[in-house]
């Protein structure tokens, strides 16, 4: 286990360089790309093609240097991020090495206790292992008396409803409405 965390590291490792030499190549190259292009835009009033420029050609040093500027600010603007990503890209490796390393040395801990825990828990069972029950012959169950079953009472007749059902009395809308009887008595004090 040990040989090949080790061959890991190491992989881990080279794969970090890598990352962070193409980081540093990518940014020099974007700083590279935007200085050649921004020279060969200032220098356009120093070539044949100097009357389709509106810059009169006195100024072609000055419009040389600045497209040189220029051209290295737009490429480090273009270049350095894109570095930054192969830098992100080496730390993430790097953290995933440490990662792997962490979660095998919990693996090794979590081991370590379940083996504790399981000789501790024999050692238990060992110490307090009950006496085996003795086995009795089988014995029937003595016999229950009969008892017989007691007898439902016949069913009462129901009372008939040929009566008239109540007639509601109805209040005229001159008439006052009857009160309710009050709901809880009243207070004696």
């Amino acid at each position: 286990m040990g040989a090949e965390q080790e061959a890991a590291q190491k992989a881990v490792e080279e794969l970090v360089a890598h990352y962070q030499a193409k980081a540093r190549a990518v940014s020099r190259a974007g700083v590279a790309v935007g200085a050649f292009a921004g020279v060969l835009v200032g220098s356009i009033p120093l070539s044949p093609l100097r009357a389709a420029w509106p810059i009169p050609s006195t100024y072609g040093f000055a419009t040389l240097l600045g497209g040189l500027v220029v051209g290295v600010l737009i490429g480090y603007v273009i270049g350095d991020p894109r570095g930054k990503l192969y830098q992100r890209m080496a730390e993430q490796a790097r953290l995933q090495l440490q990662l792997e390393q962490r979660i095998s040395q919990n693996d090794a801990r979590m081991a370590q206790l379940l083996t504790a825990l399981t000789a501790r828990a024999a050692a238990t069972a060992q110490r307090q292992a009950p006496e085996p029950p003795v086995v009795q012959p089988y014995q029937p169950a003595p016999p229950t008396p009969y008892v017989p079953p007691v007898q439902a009472a016949p069913p009462q007749s129901l009372p008939a409803f040929d009566a008239p059902p109540p007639r509601l009395r109805t209040v005229a809308s001159g008439e006052p409405a009857p009160s309710a009887p009050p709901l809880s008595p009243p207070l004696s004090g």
